[in-house]
């Protein structure tokens, strides 16, 4: 999602991927379950009553099992479709999600690691590739982890994103 989904994005991408089964009642093609997962969940702008349309559907759904036809104001139930969503805190364009969504999901908090988790993240992988060398090699595994570690936190704190280099967003995967 981004802050211009839509709730009509969301309902239109979503009915793509199911067909009818009976009168209202759509299901994913090939009779299937479908996990719908929806990236930056809590991107989509509030409008000007505080609300998030995209996120408001969302909620319908899951407390209701339906939405309506935008064109025929009629009711489509949507069976089998499960969702997962990912955000990150809220800042930077992301949103704080309204109390009466949250509560209907199950929600898990991951931390950042601290720099001891990430040197023992990364250093096992770098030793691990390094058992096949020379053993006068293997010592440098540590030496390169931490230099890592140190131009990945200078690159973070000197290279900050502002509206003209939003694009400064680092990650240990980077």
């Amino acid at each position: 999602m981004s802050s211009q989904t839509t709730s009509n994005n969301v309902q239109e991408i979503i009915e793509s991927r199911v067909e009818k089964r009976t009168k209202g009642v759509y299901v994913p093609v090939g009779s299937k379950k479908m996990i719908t997962f929806m990236d930056d969940f809590n991107m989509p702008a509030k409008d000007t009553f505080g609300s998030q349309p995209p996120l408001e559907l969302i909620r319908q759904w899951i407390d209701y099992s339906f939405w309506y036809d935008r064109q025929k104001q009629i009711t489509k139930h949507i069976k089998d479709m499960y969702l997962l969503c990912d955000m990150g805190p809220p800042g930077g364009g992301r949103q704080v999600i309204s109390q009466r969504l949250q509560t209907r999901f199950n929600l898990i908090n991951m931390t950042f690691p601290s720099e001891t988790q990430i040197k023992r993240i990364f250093g096992t992988m770098i030793n691990q590739k390094l058992q096949d060398f020379e053993e006068d090699v293997k010592p440098v595994g540590d030496i390169i982890t931490q230099a890592t570690i140190d131009v990945y936190r200078l690159v973070v704190e000197k290279f900050l994103p502002t509206p003209a280099k939003i694009h400064y967003l680092f990650n240990l995967r980077d």
